[in-house]
């Protein structure tokens, strides 16, 4: 099976007006909501004192920015491969978007290729265009490694959504998905634990805990996913060394032991790593 991992380029900034207004127009009658939505696009960017009106794109950090931006690709792209590109391909394939990131499935490497070809013209009738350094197709699947050990060359990764979706097996030795944290997603959680930590450096112990233990929260609830237990144990063991560290440069007479710093921790305990979507109900989420 080939996938084809794609990302728009400015998608926010070059959607069409005409087409968007068409857009909401086939579901929605009511005039006022459609000059609502007129007056929202024409809202325009103020610098100093000058305004200047946007002809294209929805308003960045708008509040119906996303939801424009669905029903824009929802036709463009989703409906469109459904009624019109899917009755054409000889094997499986299936489509996974989210806002302007998608990544497209194919049984079959030649309607990949076909997909590819058509999908540039698609969005270029709507104003679209492919982000090149985020768009690539790549060979994945159950004979997916067997044909890189054959060829030999490394075996190609997806990258979606602060996930890195590579070809492994299960304990029965048959092929299945695999999911870990992408590297640079990582590190920029990483930076931001770093950052809290030195902020809050001088907060009382209790009001630390329960800021550090939020962001915990936070990333086990995203990134907690049957496979990554790992990853997240890390990002556990460098917030509790980083934690130290911080409680240690308080002061010059703070110097906190490993002894000292876990009988603390007995009292204002560390959110433990957990899975949000452990193996057992990984399948009501996956279709393999």
């Amino acid at each position: 099976m080939g996938a084809l991992e794609a990302d728009l380029k400015n998608f926010f900034g070059t959607l069409d007006h005409n087409w968007i207004i068409k857009f909401v127009q086939h579901r929605i009658g009511d005039p006022r909501i459609i000059s609502l939505i007129k007056r929202w696009l024409k809202a325009g960017v103020m610098e100093g004192k000058d305004v200047y009106v946007s002809e294209t794109g929805t308003p960045q950090g708008g509040s119906i920015s996303v939801l424009l931006s669905n029903i824009y690709l929802h036709y463009v792209l989703d409906l469109w491969f459904e009624k019109a590109i899917k009755p054409r391909l000889k094997g499986e394939s299936y489509l996974i978007r989210y806002i302007d990131d998608f990544v497209v499935c194919f049984q079959y490497r030649s309607d990949a290729i076909r997909f590819g070809k058509v999908l540039m013209k698609r969005l270029r009738k709507f104003s679209l265009e492919l982000e090149p350094n985020k768009t690539r197709l790549e060979e994945f699947g159950r004979f997916a490694s067997k044909h890189a050990l054959e060829k030999g060359r490394k075996l190609e990764t997806i990258y979606f959504l602060g996930f890195t979706h590579y070809c492994t097996k299960n304990r029965k030795g048959n092929f299945m998905v695999g999911r870990k944290t992408e590297k640079t997603r990582f590190k920029r959680s990483v930076n931001k634990i770093q950052e809290v930590l030195r902020t809050i450096r001088h907060w009382p112990i209790k009001d630390q805990v329960e800021k550090i233990n939020q962001i915990l929260r936070g990333h086990y609830n995203y990134y907690g996913m049957a496979g990554n237990l790992w990853l997240i144990t890390k990002i556990y063991k460098i917030t509790e060394r980083y934690w130290r560290r911080m409680l240690s440069s308080r002061s010059q007479k703070s110097y906190i032991t490993w002894e000292k710093f876990n009988k603390i921790k007995s009292i204002f305990p560390l959110e433990r790593p957990k899975l949000s979507i452990p193996f057992s109900e990984l399948k009501m989420y996956a279709k393999l």
